[in-house]
């Protein structure tokens, strides 16, 4: 019997994609190899690197990353569509060595984008690869827009946060889907939590930036009273949206394989948690491990 096309729906998530290399690594260690990939956001950067066999060089650069390193990364100043301007995602990207253009990769790859003056799901299937890439993870008030084809792009996780149905256009037959932000939904902010703080990480931000990331408005002696951070407040937001968004999707196009991955310790901003997130990508493989063999090795 010939085995399906196997295509992985890779989505957004922030920080919590770098469950998809943990993913990645478990179903190759299963002899299991995507022929289509398309991602979201993140899950765009993720499959990116994959797609170009360049995701050994990815997970040692994720694996690598400290709070200091990470402002490297996050090149944050005030103005702009977003707090962070995106040329260190830019360098990054182009210091893994991809090929310039997403139809010289050596998979079929989508990158899934938002037209912000329409409201479109974009679907980057040519063109250059890191400019797309980094059109896909641009995360409303946090990562500038991209401007690509005369528009300007915004994150595709927004109008598509897992994109089953660009993975099936590109000829998938079985889809493997992944959901990094599972552990939020029904609980999106606690104004008890004082992650979102971020002590360590403000630390070494300017002044002005630092009350972006902890709430310098007083604490209420009811919990429920305490407002968020402006980083807290964006978060939450895109995690509801993308949540929403998510289930109504995925309700009329399912995989045939979903994995959730469960990081609710991990804000969408903790890049430098990428060994939690790639062990847990590797469980949620193992804890379907059986399933998936049946459908996909068939």
């Amino acid at each position: 019997m010939r085995k399906p096309v196997i295509g992985l729906a890779l989505g957004s998530g922030g920080a919590r994609g770098w469950c998809h290399i943990g993913v990645l690594r478990e179903l190759t260690d299963m002899g299991l190899q995507p022929q289509v990939v398309a991602g979201s956001s993140m899950g765009a950067l993720v499959g990116a690197a994959y797609a170009a066999g360049k995701l050994d060089a990815l997970e040692e650069w994720a694996r690598s990353l400290t709070l200091r390193t990470m402002m490297t990364v996050i090149d944050m100043r005030i103005g702009g569509g977003g707090l962070v301007s995106g040329q260190g995602i830019t360098s990054m990207l182009q210091d893994l060595g991809m090929p310039e253009q997403i139809q010289d990769l050596a998979l079929p790859f989508i990158a899934v984008a938002t037209d912000l003056r329409t409201g479109r799901e974009i679907w980057l299937r040519t063109g250059n690869t890191v400019d797309s890439v980094r059109a896909s993870v641009s995360i409303p008030g946090l990562l500038r827009p991209k401007w690509l084809d005369d528009r300007w792009l915004i994150d595709g996780g927004t109008v598509n946060p897992v994109p089953v149905s660009a993975a099936r256009a590109l000829g998938a037959e079985a889809v493997i889907a992944v959901n990094p932000n599972a552990a939020y939904s029904g609980a999106y902010w606690d104004p008890a939590d004082t992650k979102l703080g971020l002590p360590d990480f403000t630390a070494m931000l300017p002044d002005r930036l630092k009350t972006l990331w902890g709430s310098d408005a007083p604490k209420d002696d009811i919990s429920d009273h305490t407002e968020p951070s402006y980083v807290a407040l964006i978060t939450a937001t895109i995690d509801i949206m993308s949540d929403q968004i998510r289930r109504s999707r995925l309700a009329g196009d399912p995989p045939q394989i979903m994995l959730d991955a469960h990081l609710g310790t991990i804000t969408m901003v903790d890049f430098h948690h990428a060994d939690t997130c790639i062990a847990e990508g590797r469980r949620i493989v193992r804890e379907q491990a059986d399933g998936i063999a049946a459908q996909l090795k068939a």
